[in-house]
């Protein structure tokens, strides 16, 4: 079953750039910045997570029309 989950883009010391992720599909999503890597958010909930920032509807249109989306802060 195809699920949205969301990736964080960290470095091998649990570092966090700032780049989060989108994804319905995986081998769509493009490579991590240079020394870093993705990783799974196990806790991540779409649900919960439009309840508290309703501006997430976009982004997760975005990432099931394209396959990913991703949030750059700032």
């Amino acid at each position: 079953m195809n699920r949205l989950k969301k990736l964080t883009e960290q470095g091998p010391f649990g570092e966090l750039p700032g780049r989060v992720a989108y994804v319905i599909d995986p081998n769509a999503l493009p490579a991590a910045a240079a020394g870093l890597e993705w990783r799974v958010v196990d806790d991540f909930s779409p649900g919960d997570a439009i309840l508290k920032d309703p501006g997430l509807k976009t982004v997760f249109e975005h990432a099931l029309r394209n396959g990913y989306a991703i949030v750059t802060p700032g």
